[in-house]
């Protein structure tokens, strides 16, 4: 059995993964929303909110500012 821990800084997801809220703004979501909640209901994945400052993701996905570009690649590579 693994669990897998999710960083999320976006509140709205961390939500709508935890809660069975149903509004006009999520009813495009798909299956793969309901895939992945069944996952955080069973224990398997648990979500955490994260400050956007602190999200090692967005080295990878965002135009970032040098000082935040280098702390966050410190965070994921050491260096």
């Amino acid at each position: 059995h693994i669990h897998c821990k999710v960083f999320e800084n976006n509140s709205g997801v961390v939500e709508i993964t935890k809660e069975k809220k149903y509004r006009p703004q999520t009813k495009h979501l798909n299956c793969k929303l309901h895939h992945f909640r069944g996952y955080v209901e069973s224990g398997e994945i648990s979500i955490h909110h994260i400050d956007a400052k602190e999200q090692p993701a967005d080295y990878l996905t965002k135009s970032l500012a040098y000082d935040l570009f280098v702390k966050l690649r410190r965070m994921i590579m050491g260096w």
